[in-house]
């Protein structure tokens, strides 16, 4: 028998580790995942009776996090600061620091920190 509290936690757990995997992606990567998980949600609304209750359930999981998702980025101060913000690279390999560090040069060009901020340490 499982425990519902275990469950509870494995998935607060599991949403969470998923909210900082979204919110430190590339700025453009992000907005497609919430466009892409939206249109999921759309058609699970669209098609409920076509649907298993499991799948419906997985769509309001993803309703709460694309709300989070959205807020946090609301409360951002500018865009691509949290890229890459949780993730862990591992430098021992040199083709992958060499794109990783490619890529945040790109960024910057990309999405550069606004004037306002340039002074200011965040």
């Amino acid at each position: 028998m499982i425990d519902n509290k275990d469950l509870e936690l494995k998935l607060k757990i599991c949403i969470n580790f998923l909210f900082k995997e979204i919110i430190s992606l590339d700025p453009v990567i992000r907005k497609q995942w919430i466009y892409t998980y939206k249109g999921i949600i759309k058609y699970v609304e669209s098609h409920k009776s076509e649907l298993s209750h499991e799948q419906i359930i997985g769509a309001s999981i993803y309703v709460d996090l694309i709300k989070r998702v959205e807020e946090f980025i609301e409360e951002e101060d500018f865009e691509g600061q949290n890229f890459n913000r949780f993730n862990s690279r591992d430098s021992s390999d040199t083709k992958y620091e060499d794109i990783y560090k490619k890529r945040l040069e790109q960024m910057k060009k990309d999405f550069p920190l606004p004037e306002n901020l340039k002074n200011n340490k965040i």
